[in-house]
């Protein structure tokens, strides 16, 4: 059964280029359909190069899917302390005023462990994502999130495969680039 708050890792073997490698922690699942971001795919811009004017957001951004590219969305732990947000699990959010959010960084009021920041999102319409799982596109199970924005990017994919099964060790080794080996 999928909820909100779980994770899903790309199978090794799933291409595109979104989706290769990628881990996906989940904000909405229900009958309409599914919405995340993928967690551990660096854009190399911070928040501050977007925003010059918040001269205190020197927080990464992440790609955090195909979908409203256009748009940036963040998931957090602040809860309450930022309004207008929207309950992931007991302790993870996602959304919430900018303004508000803008005047926390300010004030060095969010640290990075608190905090990631997306241009676009991960979405499936109703039961898609089921049939994406069926169909062996992907892994699922719960995510720790506060565990998994913490981790190096670079790392979060194998070490999902390896919680998965210590036999994805082959998997999580392996190189994006063959050639290069």
């Amino acid at each position: 059964m999928i909820t909100a708050g779980d994770i899903l890792i790309a199978k090794p073997f799933m291409r595109g280029e979104y989706f290769y490698r990628s881990v996906i922690y989940l904000c909405e699942h229900n009958k309409e359909g599914s919405l995340g971001f993928v967690i551990n795919k660096p854009t190399g811009l911070l928040l501050n190069d977007i925003f010059p004017h918040l001269k205190n957001a020197h927080f990464p951004i992440f790609e955090g899917g195909p979908v409203s590219t256009n748009q940036l969305f963040y998931t957090h732990t602040l809860g309450s302390q930022l309004v207008d947000s929207i309950r992931v699990t007991e302790d993870v959010y996602w959304g919430g005023n900018f303004m508000a959010l803008s005047s926390m960084i300010e004030k060095h009021q969010i640290q990075a462990h608190q905090i990631r920041f997306y241009i676009g999102y991960s979405g499936w319409s109703a039961e898609q994502l089921e049939d994406e799982i069926l169909n062996d596109s992907w892994f699922h199970h719960a995510g720790n999130y506060k565990q998994l924005i913490t981790q190096l990017p670079d790392n979060v994919w194998g070490q999902e495969m390896i919680k998965i099964s210590p036999s994805n060790k082959v998997f999580a080794d392996y190189s994006f680039f063959p050639s290069l080996n």
